[in-house]
């Protein structure tokens, strides 16, 4: 968010709030303030500001509601003490700064009316809350901030409860309406709207980020066809009377798959795609909806796949342990051995002796040395050993039993780990779902709209074959039971590379009789792609009938057996893959099937 950005908002906020009752404040984060507002004009809304050191912003709230701390922060208590129940007298941008201003009129514990601003500075690692007091004197006292600066950590002002606020450092930079052609004749005409131009305007012009010089140079650049000082200066003009008489609406910059990665007051011209909106405070929370869920699903992707490894790592040690307990075991047949010799030579071990050779006869006679406790007798110690064998027999099945299931779960957990490479929000917050359900993680509890997102099962991936037959790839260990065991056909034939972590392969027969090779090979091909193999040349892949395939009871999710199966070996070559992925089908063309 830049000042240009800033103005708007300040004018529409401006508009909005003005006369507004703050009924309640909430602080959901550290540098996170959710004021609920309410006017007659504007009804019940909740207001959102962020001080964030990447993603400060300042718009009000659809739908979302934060989840806030049990007990508030002192901040929060601070502002409530002050502010809770006061009225917003306007909201303002001092010059083109990336600061806003809500101006609230309270009354104190005595009922005097005090005046204040909220004041919300967006400038990267530096941004902040602050709470001040307007004195009479027209100077103004910090009561509080969200993030309290000290003389040794800013060498320019200290933001400290109690002493006198201080505006954020001046930039040096020129107000557009106060610039002339000239401003901008450090600007290269031949390069256009490049990074070193899309700065050079950032250094001159006061309050611009990236996004408007980016768009003034491409109005300019429309305007003469060259980026020339006298085209940029009339752009820049004309944008501002742009922003400030509200002549377009605001807008969002799309990606490739239409997710919003910036946000002007302005239409984005510059983009290929942009989306408009009806005002800024909308543009600027789709863009960090968009922005949130984006960094959600790489958090959520890395906190998932480091979860898995921690677990895999533990398993893994827990296999080490039991093989060394196994080897402590195997001394059972050993024990067994030498409680038969003692009972069938009870006569001549001597009473009190701390041991013994006798001949074995399971070894040609060879002689034996059998340890003694020296207060019992040979019978008593051949008891003994017969009791220790029986205790190393019954540790070597509970062993033989947990070696098993360890096998097992990391074999598990190596097929989630290959299903975190789907990416996809909706893949993950699946997966996620999965191991709370295996125990894996602990259970989340969320509110909000989240608990819609989850009563809907995602679908998995849907191909269509040169010869027009479906191949449906499971995307996840519950999607590889679903696709299998709920939703095809016994008929289907079903494909999964051989002995390794994979997702499951279902080609759908339909009516037909039988299916072409041409496509049970694409169908392998992608089943190679969609394992740990992906990278391998000649991958085995095994085939059969969903009729041929069942599930373990008690078995983990994704987890198969098969039989009646033959085996092909192909190689997932990318120009191959990419005339299949090319006939991918939407999920609204495949949800209904069986």
């Amino acid at each position: 968010m830049d000042g240009w950005t800033l103005r708007r908002l300040a004018r529409e906020l401006d508009g909005a709030l003005r006369g507004a009752r703050i009924d309640r404040i909430y602080q959901p984060g550290e540098r996170d303030l959710v004021l609920a507002v309410r006017s007659a004009q504007l009804g019940a809304r909740r207001l959102y500001m962020s001080a964030h050191q990447r993603f400060a912003r300042v718009h009000f709230l659809a739908d979302e509601r934060p989840d806030n701390p049990p007990t508030p922060p002192m901040f929060c208590v601070i502002l409530r003490k002050h502010i809770e129940g006061g009225r917003i007298v306007g909201v303002t941008q001092p010059g083109w700064d990336r600061v806003l201003e809500i101006g609230i009129e309270a009354l104190d514990d005595l009922g005097d009316r005090r005046t204040y601003a909220l004041i919300c500075e967006i400038m990267g690692r530096h941004s902040n809350i602050v709470l001040v007091e307007e004195r009479s004197d027209d100077s103004r006292v910090i009561i509080d901030s969200a993030v309290r600066v000290t003389e040794e950590m800013s060498r320019y002002r200290a933001v400290l409860p109690g002493i006198p606020y201080l505006p954020p450092p001046p930039q040096g930079k020129k107000p557009v309406e106060q610039c002339a052609p000239e401003d901008f004749l450090g600007v290269d005409p031949s390069a256009g709207s490049s990074r070193a131009n899309q700065m050079a305007v950032v250094e001159k012009l006061a309050g611009t980020g990236p996004v408007t010089a980016r768009e003034i140079l491409h109005r300019a650049i429309a305007r003469t066809g060259y980026a020339e000082a006298a085209s940029i200066y009339q752009a820049s003009i004309d944008l501002a009377a742009v922003v400030d008489e509200v002549r377009e609406p605001a807008s969002v910059g799309l990606d490739d798959v239409g997710r919003a990665v910036e946000c002007a007051p302005f239409r984005l011209t510059c983009r290929p795609r942009f989306a408009e909106c009806d005002t800024v405070s909308e543009a600027i929370r789709r863009l960090f909806a968009d922005v949130g869920e984006s960094l959600h699903q790489s958090r959520l992707a890395r906190e998932l796949e480091r979860s898995v490894r921690d677990h895999m790592d533990r398993l893994r040690g827990k296999l080490v342990r039991l093989e060394q307990e196994w080897e402590d075991a195997e001394a059972e047949e050993q024990l067994r051995v030498k409680a038969e010799l003692l009972t069938a030579y009870a006569h001549e071990v001597p009473r009190g002796a701390s041991e013994v050779e006798l001949p074995n006869y399971y070894d040609d006679n060879q002689p034996l040395r059998i340890d003694l406790d020296p207060a019992l007798d040979a019978i008593a110690n051949a008891q003994r050993l017969f009791r220790m064998a029986a205790k190393r027999k019954r540790a070597r099945q509970w062993i033989e039993m947990e070696r098993e299931n360890t096998r097992r779960d990391l074999r598990y957990l190596e097929d989630v780990l290959q299903s975190l490479a789907d990416t996809s929000l909706e893949n993950l917050e699946e997966v996620r779902r999965e191991l709370e359900a295996q125990g894996f993680l602990a259970r989340s509890h969320r509110r909000g709209t989240g608990s819609k997102k989850r009563s809907r099962e995602a679908e998995p991936h849907a191909f269509r074959s040169s010869d027009g037959f479906v191949i449906r790839v499971g995307r996840n260990n519950a999607q590889n039971d679903r696709l299998t065991f709920r939703r095809a056909d016994k008929r289907d034939v079903w494909l999964h590379v051989k002995d390794a972590p994979g997702s499951h392969v279902v080609i759908e027969r339909g009516q037909a009789d039988e299916i072409p090779e041409r496509t049970v090979e694409e169908a392998a091909v992608l089943a190679a792609y969609f394992s740990k193999m992906r990278d391998s040349a000649n991958v085995p892949v095994d085939v059969t009938e969903i009729r041929h395939v069942w599930k373990p009871n008690g078995a983990r999710p994704g987890f198969a057996l098969y039989d009646h199966q033959k085996t092909l070996f192909v190689t997932p070559e990318r120009s191959l893959l990419d005339s299949i992925m090319s006939r991918a089908l939407a999920t609204r063309e495949t949800s209904d099937f069986h």
